[in-house]
């Protein structure tokens, strides 16, 4: 037990013995009142030196897991394959509880309801493609950025789209609550008319792509190069440059565990662990 759990511990216990004297004796007890033969100081006493970092409780995380919300339908970035999680996202969580002497637990929750969770304390951690924006920083906190990304337009091979110009009238799938869906809102204001479907998953805006219920898609470019790839009649058109870039996101009580995160992540870097994972599911050195 480290020094912080056994003064947590002590302070626990201190509060109980207080409690029970007080009703026994019906009236408020001074925090200044000397203790009683059988009870403890009930004042705090500060630690003799400071904790090191190795002793950091990260208050939220159950003993020896990192857990770590994710919307696991977002390949490669995380999806479930042969009831297994998959992915760069679920790679670099791996790697990052392992160096923080953690398992990581991976939790697959739905993205119109995983920043909730998170706030709740569901989860530790969200790695799940999710772009920092400054209205997201403003409820949480998130990490220092590990992957760039932009959006583009996917469409059907043989679709009369070829730019962002002609998405006028035409019926535009966007996952719910995300930029693709701030992307498509601009779309909208800049050319006017364009219809917009929002989805809770992006795999199924993308089914209804290829089934012809939709007529474009508004997403993340690495997600949708890396569905189009395995789908020759799909086809990116263009790419709309937002200079937006994923982070790890944290409930704003665990700075903690924030600056833990950013050590080991910026460690990967270093050590050329990051370039790896990335050249395993991008297929090129970063």
């Amino acid at each position: 037990m480290n020094l912080i759990k056994k003064i947590i511990l002590t302070v626990v216990t201190l509060s109980i013995i207080t409690s029970l004297s007080l009703a026994f004796i019906g009236c408020p007890k001074s925090v200044t009142e000397e203790p009683t033969a059988t009870e403890e100081p009930t004042t705090t006493e500060e630690p003799t030196e400071a904790p090191t970092e190795e002793e950091i409780q990260f208050t939220t995380i159950t003993e020896g897991l990192l857990t770590v919300g994710t919307d696991a339908a977002y390949p490669p970035l995380e999806n479930v394959e042969a009831g297994e999680f998959v992915g760069f996202d679920i790679d670099l969580a791996k790697e990052m509880a392992e160096r923080l002497g953690l398992e990581a637990e991976i939790i697959n929750t739905s993205w119109d309801g995983i920043f909730p969770a998170l706030i709740a304390h569901k989860f530790d951690v969200v790695i799940s493609a999710v772009t920092i924006t400054p209205e997201r920083d403003e409820e949480m906190d998130f990490s220092d950025p590990y992957l760039n990304s932009d959006q583009s337009i996917a469409t059907k091979e043989d679709s009369r789209i070829k730019t962002k110009a002609d998405l006028k009238d035409k019926i535009l799938g966007v996952l719910i609550g995300t930029t693709g869906e701030l992307t498509a809102k601009e779309i909208d204001e800049e050319i006017g008319v364009v219809k917009i479907k929002t989805y809770d998953d992006i795999l199924s805006a993308f089914e209804d792509l290829k089934a012809g219920r939709i007529d474009a898609i508004i997403n993340d470019i690495p997600t949708s190069a890396y569905i189009v790839k395995d789908n020759p009649e799909l086809v990116i058109v263009e790419k709309i440059i937002t200079d937006e870039k994923y982070g790890i996101v944290f409930a704003p009580d665990t700075p903690e565990l924030l600056k833990a995160v950013n050590k080991v992540l910026k460690e990967m870097k270093e050590d050329g662990t990051y370039d790896q994972i990335y050249s395993k599911w991008f297929g090129e050195s970063k």
